[in-house]
């Protein structure tokens, strides 16, 4: 077996046949006989391992007296809605079997598999819910194989086969799309193939080597996106899907097989829960760009294992804050994996307060780890044509005070007409979360057309850091090519001891051109008499943003969070209530410069206005902007 030409992994290529290294007993997925000791020992000694056992057992009763799943289409598109309650009641059933020795959790595990495995298909048109109830069954089917009868494992092994891993077989086959992409659908649908594989692989070895013979095949494409420093192309909550697949195969490779053939050393992953930790600002909010969720916590579980295979403390920080704000996540991962790193704080080790990630071309900064209230911002030159993206190449989104002050909208409804069009011509673009004017970046010559160009790609071309100050300055000009600028560069800086900051645009074409400066925010906007300040407020708390040095005719205003008058606007979009934004019209014109202070008010008092400086002289010695 060799991994695709184009992708280089430095990892070994898996033998022929897998299923003959495969361990007899079970549990043998993510789990043995020794690591469950290991879990009721420090439920005996660790007081947050016992809440997650309690709650565990709370879960587990409560779907005693459930009805099993029904094979139906709740969300209207995929059967997933149906295939992750399988997944939570198997995990949860079958892990609080495995801790208590209660066989009426084990009894109620079986009768829910022989349910599902009655299913007339797992929908493999959507082949994340033929991968997600792989995953589901494998863990069940493994962790509870001493407790099921004959009859019981011939049925749950049979739906393994024929609604799963013969599917999945067949997909790379054909060359289904998820197969070849660098997405998340391939590390989900390859990750739940594995498991199933190292589940049956013993029984059905013939069966289960094809299967992962074409998975481990298929992976290293998508296990390429976590390099060269762990960040991931399609957001933070996409991230947090696929990793929180991925982590479960690497463990159970490891106790099934103990080997995960390189997986492990793909460049990044050693690294890619910083991706979470530094894309979550002091507010608790997320930099959710690319339809990511705000105020999701991704990929928490999976971080506990990947602290302990990596040894890094600070991850395993990271796992912990996701335990208690995931009232639905899985007790179980927690429950495995937590407690085998010491967790330590971002401040205790020494993490940077600012970082970038390369592939992403997204910088991160803050002016302090232990703080609700420190200052932070994060911005996105980016790669307009990347699964889940927008049309925001420049990008930003501030915390401060406690608050999320210039905001991101996220995702709209799924089910829109075309939401998935996203060619040059795609209908997704007629939608106004998804175009450039939905977003905290510029509009240049605002039309009914996309706006920034489609494959549009931006690049980080300076950034800094000191103690009292930091910045990133990008490269968007491919955005707007197309409506004649030749240059634009934007860059965000915190200055004055990370107090204070600044976001400004340098922008020249070849003819004049209108542009249109947004900036999202749920605060309510009290402008000033001349135009050239705002007082933002939001419950209590006060930003005051100051145009610095404004060009002819340049005033802020405020609009509502809705198209633009030249643009599309089509019936079914989500409404933006609460949210306003602020905004600059600069001058038509062939050379702008817009710089643009927001500053925090704790104490009601502003400091002086700083004097601008070229976006090529910024520097953190003295600082970015000079006073």
């Amino acid at each position: 077996m060799t991994f695709p030409a184009a992708v280089d992994l430095p990892v070994p290529a898996p033998p022929a046949d897998v299923a003959a290294l495969i361990r007899p007993h079970h549990p043998r997925l993510m789990v043995d006989d020794a690591a469950l000791a290991g879990i009721a020992d420090r439920i005996a000694s660790h007081e947050l391992t016992a809440e997650l056992y309690d709650e565990l057992l709370g879960h587990a009763d409560a779907l005693l007296t459930l009805p099993v799943s029904r094979y139906e289409f709740p969300n209207g598109r995929t059967l997933l809605v149906v295939t992750r309650e399988v997944q939570r009641r198997l995990y949860v059933l079958a892990m609080a079997y495995r801790l208590s020795k209660d066989e009426r959790y084990a009894g109620r595990a079986a009768e829910e598999m022989v349910a599902v495995a009655a299913f007339p298909d797992w929908n493999p048109e959507s082949f994340l819910s033929v991968a997600e109830l792989l995953h589901a069954f494998a863990v069940g089917y493994d962790w509870l194989h001493e407790c099921l009868d004959d009859a019981q494992r011939q049925v749950v092994r049979h739906a393994i086969v024929t609604l799963g891993l013969e599917p999945a077989i067949a997909q790379h086959e054909s060359g289904a799309r998820w197969t070849t992409s660098s997405n998340n659908w391939n590390v989900v649908c390859n990750s739940g193939t594995i498991m199933a594989a190292l589940a049956v692989g013993d029984e059905e070895p013939e069966l289960a080597n094809e299967a992962m013979r074409r998975a481990f095949g298929s992976l290293p494409v998508a296990l390429a996106e976590y390099g060269p420093d762990g960040g991931f192309p399609e957001g933070v909550t996409y991230w947090g899907y696929a990793t929180r697949f991925l982590a479960p195969t690497m463990a159970s490779l490891q106790t099934a097989i103990g080997d995960d053939f390189g997986i492990t050393e793909t460049p990044g992953l050693d690294r890619t829960v910083d991706f979470g930790i530094y894309m979550t600002g002091p507010s608790g909010q997320q930099f959710n760009f690319s339809d990511a969720a705000l105020s999701a916590h991704p990929a928490g579980t999976a971080a506990h294992w990947l602290a302990a295979h990596y040894g890094v403390p600070v991850h395993a920080w990271w796992a912990e804050q996701g335990a208690p704000r995931q009232p639905r996540a899985l007790p179980p991962l927690h429950l495995m994996w937590q407690g085998l790193v010491d967790a330590v704080p971002p401040s205790e080790a020494d993490l940077p307060l600012d970082r970038q990630f390369d592939a992403v071309s997204t910088f991160l900064s803050r002016s302090a780890w232990n703080s609700p209230t420190a200052n932070f911002f994060g911005f996105k030159a980016g790669d307009n044509a990347s699964s889940h993206g927008d049309l925001d190449l420049g990008t930003f989104v501030i915390d401060a005070l406690g608050a999320r002050w210039a905001t991101d909208l996220g995702p709209e409804t799924y089910d829109l007409p075309g939401y998935w069009s996203a060619g040059p011509d795609g209908r997704r673009w007629t939608y106004y979360r998804k175009r450039p004017e939905g977003h905290n970046t510029l509009v240049i010559n605002p039309d009914a057309t996309p706006g920034q160009a489609v494959d549009a790609r931006g690049t980080l071309v300076a950034t800094g850091s000191s103690p009292d100050a930091s910045f990133a300055v990008a490269d968007l000009t491919e955005a707007y090519a197309a409506q004649g600028v030749t240059s634009w560069r934007r860059g965000v800086a915190l200055i004055d001891g990370r107090s204070r900051f600044v976001v400004q645009d340098e922008v020249t074409a070849s003819c004049p051109v209108e542009a249109w400066w947004f900036m999202h925010t749920t605060a309510e906007i009290d402008l000033g008499a001349d135009g050239r300040s705002a007082i933002l407020s939001l419950d209590g708390r006060r930003l005051r943003a100051a145009l610095i040095d404004p060009p002819d005719g340049a005033r802020f205003s405020v609009m509502d969070a809705v198209p633009l008058p030249t643009s599309p606007n089509p019936d079914g979009q989500t409404p933006n209530t609460g949210v306003r934004k602020l905004v600059i019209a600069g001058p038509r014109a062939p050379q702008l410069r817009l710089s643009v202070l927001l500053e925090p008010l704790p104490a009601g008092v502003p400091g002086p206005e700083p004097v601008v400086a070229d976006l090529a002289d910024w520097t953190v010695d003295p600082l970015p902007i000079p006073a």
